[in-house]
């Protein structure tokens, strides 16, 4: 029996990584973090139980509290002292757990601030474990052979890195902050720079409700749309941040919008933001000869696909592209239906697209932000909105 060569590859490809993720710390705390992001109703009904329960497991493992002595002991590392000569006051109960870190609430010279210390041990761990990528370099060239796999994982890896060291998370963070200190909407704590450190980040307390916890339609709507202002419009900022998470964007007393965690961010240009929006353009207005070329010039895909390329996207896109829309649950389901039942025809782009390094964290990024708006149930003219924050920014 003739054996089909894309079904190989892309077995080849899962197997990999399926041994990556049993074997590592890694791609454990990655399974974690799908906790707070996924909705289960975006699952497909015969594995959302299974993968809900891996999901739990693996989100109670990584976030296990550390006990106040661990933390103690990492602030004094980092500081040189003991905390109680540091900070007026530290709450020996953590207020949040993640995968990555725990956070206290502290008073700082009279003012009240979030204590964030990284697990210990593990930017040791995830660095051993990057060291494994390259096994993903072969069965990623065999399903995208446009692909330059291995410049994407380096990219990987070296974003990752940055994300556990909160020394340089404090520093993008404070360019936010300053950026957005006068943001009618907008709002960033700024960092205490002289107690951040590669281990800890202490920075300015905020109080508010989750965006993935506010009941009000009113509020779910404004938060909808600074959520894009603020991912969308920190692209042409001149630094993305990839990372939309529901407990990371609070709602303020005033009706601002605090977004509280920077590891997950790259430097973008606004050249390349610029080069986007034709694209973008071309394709809402069904120009495929522009849209074709724009996507040569971004280097995802050959010119002469461009019509090949719109027709599919407007068929899988189809009642998301001309005016209001509702992005909830079942609108994601939707749009996985539509691509999957074009599998055959997007096989062929699949096998001349190529993704550069540089637009992998803004990709991530724009998948994190329509999971995120899909738990928040809003209508909207979205290509408008992510046009506009794009060209406009904050």
């Amino acid at each position: 029996m003739a054996t089909d060569p894309r079904r190989d590859a892309l077995r080849a490809l899962a197997d990999t990584g399926l041994r990556l993720a049993r074997g590592t710390t890694t791609a454990r705390l990655a399974l974690a973090g799908l906790r707070d992001v996924v909705d289960p109703a975006t699952l497909s009904p015969e594995f959302r139980g299974r993968a809900v329960e891996q999901m739990e497991r693996a989100h109670a493992e990584a976030t296990q509290e550390l006990s106040f002595d661990e933390v103690e002991k990492a602030l004094s590392d980092a500081w040189g002292e003991p905390s109680g000569e540091v900070l007026d006051e530290l709450d020996p109960e953590p207020v949040a757990r993640t995968p990555a870190a725990q956070v206290h609430r502290g008073v700082h010279e009279g003012a009240d601030v979030a204590v964030k210390v990284l697990r210990p041990g593990l930017p040791d761990q995830v660095r051993s474990d990057l060291n494994l990528l390259e096994t993903l370099i072969r069965p990623l060239g065999a399903v995208f052979p446009s692909m330059a796999a291995g410049l994407l994982l380096r990219e990987v890896r070296e974003r990752v890195l940055d994300e556990l060291d909160l020394e340089h998370v404090a520093s993008t963070q404070r360019a936010f902050a300053r950026a957005l200190r006068r943001h009618e909407q907008l709002h960033v704590p700024a960092p205490v720079s002289s107690l951040c450190h590669e281990r800890v980040l202490v920075s300015a307390w905020i109080d508010g409700t989750p965006v993935g916890e506010l009941t009000d339609p009113g509020q779910r709507a404004a938060a909808a749309r600074a959520l894009v202002l603020f991912h969308v419009g920190s692209a042409r900022f001149g630094t993305v941040h990839a990372d939309p998470h529901p407990a990371d964007a609070v709602r303020m007393a005033d009706g601002r919008f605090a977004f509280l965690d920077f590891g997950a961010t790259r430097q973008m240009s606004a050249t390349r933001v610029d080069e986007g929006l034709i694209a973008l353009d071309a394709f809402l207005a069904q120009d495929a000869e522009t849209l074709g070329a724009s996507l040569e010039l971004l280097g995802w895909l050959p010119a002469e696909v461009g019509a090949t390329t719109l027709v599919l996207g407007q068929d899988i896109l189809a009642g998301r592209l001309d005016g209001p829309s509702r992005m909830d649950a079942s609108a994601l389901v939707e749009t996985g239906k539509r691509a999957a039942a074009h599998a055959e025809a997007l096989w062929p782009l699949a096998q001349v697209t190529s993704v550069p390094p540089e637009d992998l964290w803004p990709l991530r990024m724009l998948v994190g932000l329509a999971t995120l708006l899909a738990r928040l149930d809003v209508e909207e003219d979205w290509p408008a909105l992510y046009g506009q924050a794009a060209q406009d920014g904050w």
